[in-house]
């Protein structure tokens, strides 16, 4: 992540106090009784081509997506 975009001091919803310089661009958490998967990455649909050749690191963050997708529906463990 590049922090330059972030606004120095803020935190998040509920008082949360951030990461510091440590943020994580995927994570898991159970809310509400359900289960919340979500990844700040990718935002270019040609990261969603078939054959994963858009860009180094396609079939990488395709994988991502799948089993963050895949364990929020309980198909694989959630938050290991």
């Amino acid at each position: 992540m590049d922090e330059r975009t972030l606004e120095q001091g803020a935190t998040g919803n509920m008082n949360h106090p951030g990461h510091g310089s440590f943020h994580p661009v995927a994570g898991c958490q159970y809310y509400d009784g359900g289960r919340a998967w979500l990844t700040t990455l990718g935002h270019d649909a040609e990261a969603f081509t078939d054959d994963g050749s858009a860009f180094a690191g396609a079939k990488e963050f395709q994988s991502l997506l799948l089993n963050g997708i895949e364990s929020a529906m309980g198909e694989k463990p959630f938050c290991r």
